[in-house]
Order: structure tokens, then sequence, then C-alpha cells
């Protein structure tokens, strides 16, 4: 586990932190903390503060604080450039949910530790690094808005829900996220907020512009069309507002799915009744009352057999009939920038389609996560 980096190598970062090896690093994305390169002595003793301030709240009695420690060691680093602080930085990124930040701060670490960085700690990292690199997904932002704050939301199976906040804008900006039911509720002053509901799976990629006025674009001054001298410039290009505001309904695969399973119940019912009638008609002309006691108690099991299925399938039918009911009308809303195989299979459903058989009868078995 990540939490693991950290909780061994901290004795090893905290005493090595009293002599503050100082090496330079700079930063490769733009939510990345970037490193000063050329620390004073005074920015030294600075970020040493914040070092230690950092090492107390994650060692908290109650459990590693690392909403509190993950500011801490971004400052430290950013005045002295620490390697220190950038391990810590990348540990409390990986606990924070901060995929795409844990990523940069790891692949940096490596990079300026080089041949220096002990053999298990060094495979401590890449393993976390590995970990991190499989799940991750990347989701590209933007807004029609120059100012936006865009507030994360991921409600896990168990424990508590993880919020993170990004700042957004005109331009694209990636992030990387961590897979799971995530809820992206985009502010901007003046405007009600707009909200994307989405199931992200890992390893995925997505594009996705919150716009709160689509009778209103603005230019990157943040100006209306027309309000500036010269007329109007073009309107921002870009994908589909939120899925609360606009998107189309396609069909998903699992309602074509749940209706050939329907419709193939059906045929094999048909059949069914098909040869317990015939196997009816034979026992009543040929059987009852001709034949030995033994064939006519097997033409009856036969018959009983054959009414049985019939009464199955059509437990089995009626319930795949509703079943794709529902499926069809309970369908989500894909937005339309959503990757193609989304909006073909929909967001956020994970589900199982099964005839259910036993000697009393049958039907129709679904579940479904959505």
């Amino acid at each position: 586990m990540p939490g693991a980096t950290l909780s061994r190598l901290f004795p090893l970062l905290f005493t090595a932190a009293m002599a503050l090896a100082i090496q330079p690093a700079s930063a490769s994305a733009q939510e990345l903390a970037t490193a000063k390169e050329n620390p004073t002595a005074v920015d030294k003793e600075e970020a040493l503060k914040h070092l230690r301030a950092g090492a107390a709240f994650y060692r908290d009695p109650s459990g590693p604080r690392c909403e509190e420690a993950y500011p801490e060691f971004r400052k430290a680093y950013e005045l002295s450039g620490s390697l220190n602080a950038l391990l810590n930085l990348a540990t409390c990124a990986t606990l924070l949910e901060l995929d795409g930040e844990a990523i940069g701060y790891y692949e940096r670490f490596l990079d300026k530790k080089g041949d220096d960085i002990e053999p298990d700690d060094k495979a401590q990292v890449d393993r976390d690094l590995a970990a991190l690199r499989s799940a991750v997904a990347w989701i590209t932002f933007s807004s029609d808005r120059p100012s936006t704050m865009l507030s994360d939301e991921r409600t896990p199976r168990s424990g508590t829900v993880v919020r993170n906040r990004y700042p957004i804008g005109l331009a694209n900006r990636r992030f990387g996220v961590h897979p799971g039911s995530h809820v992206f509720t985009a502010t901007t002053e003046g405007f009600d907020p707009v909200t994307w509901r989405i199931e992200i799976k890992n390893g995925s990629s997505y594009s996705h512009e919150f716009v709160f006025d689509k009778d209103a674009p603005v230019t990157a001054e943040g100006l209306k069309p027309g309000e500036l001298a010269g007329g109007p410039l073009p309107e921002p290009t870009g994908g589909g507002a939120g899925a609360d505001e606009g998107g189309s309904r396609p069909i998903p695969a699992y309602v074509w799915v749940a209706g050939g399973v329907t419709l193939a119940s059906a045929a094999t019912m048909g059949v069914m009744m098909g040869l317990a009638a015939s196997k009816k008609g034979t026992y009543d002309s040929d059987i009852r009352g001709i034949k030995p006691l033994p064939e006519q108690e097997d033409a009856k099991a036969d018959i009983e057999t054959f009414n049985l299925l019939s009464d199955v399938f059509i437990g089995v039918t009626a319930a795949g009939a509703a079943t794709t009911l529902i499926l069809l009308l309970t369908r989500p809303t894909v937005s339309d920038d959503a990757p193609a195989d989304a909006r073909a299979t929909g967001y956020g459903v994970d589900w199982m389609l099964a005839p259910a058989v036993d000697p009393r009868g049958g039907g129709v078995q679904f579940s479904a996560n959505f």
C-alpha cells in the first residue's frame, strides 16, 4: 500500500530533513508544485518548519491527517526542492486520491534521486507508482467561464466520501483521478452550479466541458460576444454541458441483451408448450387405459415435465419483458462528449441477467449496480 511507504520512510526522511539536503526539481505538469531553483538559508529554515509540521499532522495519534499534511509538504518542497518533502508529498497525494499529482511526484522523485535511493525504498516506490498507473483515469476538463472551481466527490463502496477541488477555466486541464462513482460540480460567480455524474473506470480517459450559459458564450476575457469593439468573437468549441443539462439517451447494450434473452425465452416457451400439447394428445388417444401401467406412468411424467418447463419459460419471458422495459425507461443520459464505448454501454452499470429454475417453478434473475 502507498501508505506503507510513508510510514516506513518517515524516520529516515525526518532525520534527513534536519540537514535538509536540497536538490532543485522542476515541475512537469501545471498542477504540480514548482520548486525554488536557488533557495536561500531563510528558505531552507522555513521549509524545515513546514516539513516538521507536515510530519506532525501525518503522525497524529488519531491517524494520518493528510489534508493538513499535504499543504505543509507542498510548501516545504516549493521553498527548498527537498526530495524528502517531495516523497512525502507524493504519498499524501496518493492517500488523498490525487492520483495524477501522485504519479507526477513519484516520477520526479525517482528522476531526481537517481542511483542514490536505497534498493528497498526504490522497489516500494516502483510498486506504488505501478499501482497508480494501472488504475488512474484521466479527465480533460474545461469551462465556458474563465474562473471556475470544480468540486469532485467520489463515493466508495465502503468508507467516507472523498472530496477534492480543482481550478479550471476556458483552457483544457487534464487531471488523473481515482476510478469509481464521481460527482463533479462546477461553480463560478453569477451562475447556478453545473453537475456531472459519472462512473469512472480503471485506466479510462474522458473529456468534459462545463457550460453555464449556452446562449451566452464568452471570450477569453470573460466578455460576451458583441461587448468588445470590433464585433463578436467566435464561440468557444468543446463538448456539451453536464449530464444534468443535456446529452442523449442511447439504448445501451445491456437493454438489447435483456431483450434478446426475453425473445429467446419466448421462443423456447412456445416449443415447450407445443411439445406438452403433443404429448398430452398422444397420451389421451394411444396410451391412457391401453398401454401397460408403467408405460402410462412414464407418459404422464413426460407430460408433467413439459408442462413444468412451459411454466418456467412463461415466468422467464414475463420477467424478462418487465426487466427490459425497466432498463429501457431508466437508461442514463450520456453527455455528448462522452467516449463512444460509454455511449454504447451506458455509464456506471454493472449488470447480470440469468434464468433461475427450481422444482417449484422458475423465472429470471437480474442484478445491476447503477
